[in-house]
């Protein structure tokens, strides 16, 4: 079988990035393989499509971008009108986010696909490579777009996150400390905030207040600390790993009645059911960013790196391609590579990665399926 991969444009409205950019597919074509690109790839971030041609890709149309190679990839996961083109002979990678997605993970199954999904990338000592970029930029993002909010014009309580001299220091409260977490911190901190970090296990988060010093204050999870801490705060930011059904409430409608009117929660983590921020009722929007409920701005946009699609295409290509690289030739030369293996989250149809299963099965379990 030739060695080949076929890169994917993105097709859900308002979705402009690409997954790799011309200039990081070298690494294929001096390997030999054949690079599919479909027309248009590039052109929400201004990639023309002669520029994937100046590196020896193939333009070609959007079915034969999905039935040329075995091996495809893409940003996000695939729409429904594109259901059509998987096949069991398919290796299809992409930001998946399998994990309440029935109909998606259904699809996959019933099409005996194998899938990867980039947030599951892990390495032998357990770091999870390819959650980097989306992570960094959704932290950064989270304090520029609380920020803006939090200004009078936009029903926010009038306040720059920023310390002026002879003003009050705005206080922004981070939940988790992760990557994401970890970005929104490092840029509230840098804007001059006063900051306040939750976690829930004691060690790590002692290690971590260690890294960032005395400017910031790690606490251990408490809902009586909690509450004190967020009755003056100004932002707070929910950036745990996961959340899902069956997560622990951190912040509830109780929590809402103690805080400042025109101050604002930001849920970075998007997840199913009420989770742990369950004050949320729907997911926002870019055009409709936020809702007010009890006087509190909320903003809960689960694809925030997709407004910055240069950068993010940039920074996403730049550390995906040695993965994906590794993949190809797992695939067409049988060379092990056990950092995508933990990726695969469905195996010619059948589910083996034990999040999603789990995952899957308490929402068939919630809804009756």
């Amino acid at each position: 079988m030739n060695k080949s991969i076929s890169i994917l444009r993105e097709h859900i409205k308002d979705e402009k990035r690409v997954v790799l950019i011309p200039e990081d597919l070298v690494v294929f074509t001096k390997n030999g393989y054949d690079i599919y690109v479909e027309q248009g790839a590039g052109l929400g971030i201004g990639i023309e499509d002669i520029s994937y041609q100046d590196v020896g890709a193939y333009i070609v149309s959007r079915e034969e971008a999905w039935t040329l190679s075995p091996f495809v990839v893409k940003y996000k996961a695939p729409i429904d009108e594109e259901y059509q083109f998987l096949n069991s002979e398919m290796n299809l990678c992409a930001i998946f986010h399998a994990e309440g997605n029935i109909k998606l993970v259904s699809t996959l199954c019933n099409k005996g696909i194998t899938a990867y999904s980039y947030e599951f990338f892990e390495t032998n000592d357990g770091l999870f490579p390819l959650a980097y970029v989306g992570s960094e930029i959704s932290g950064k993002l989270a304090v520029i777009y609380g920020a803006y909010h939090l200004l009078s014009p936009q029903g926010g309580k009038g306040i720059l996150l920023a310390d002026i001299f002879g003003a009050k220091r705005p206080k922004v409260v981070v939940i988790g400390y992760g990557n994401v977490g970890n970005a929104a911190i490092k840029t509230a901190l840098a804007l001059g905030n006063e900051v306040v970090v939750f976690g829930t296990n004691k060690e790590k988060l002692s290690k971590y207040q260690r890294i960032v010093g005395s400017d910031v204050r790690c606490l251990l999870y408490d809902s009586q600390v909690f509450e004190q801490e967020i009755t003056d705060a100004d932002l707070v930011i929910g950036a745990i790993l996961v959340s899902t059904y069956n997560t622990t409430s951190v912040l509830s409608d109780k929590h809402l009645k103690k805080m400042k009117k025109g101050s604002m929660i930001i849920d970075v983590t998007c997840g199913y059911g009420d989770g742990y921020l369950p004050t949320f009722s729907d997911f926002t929007t870019f055009s409709k960013p936020t809702y007010i409920k009890e006087g509190i701005l909320h903003c809960k946009i689960d694809i925030l790196p997709s407004s910055v699609p240069l950068t993010a295409s940039q920074a996403f290509s730049k550390n995906l391609v040695s993965y994906l690289f590794r993949l190809g030739e797992s695939i067409f030369m049988n060379q092990s590579d056990s950092i995508s293996e933990r990726g695969k989250i469905i195996e010619h149809g059948k589910i083996v990665n034990p999040i999603v299963e789990e995952n899957i099965k308490l929402y068939n379990k919630i809804h009756g399926e």
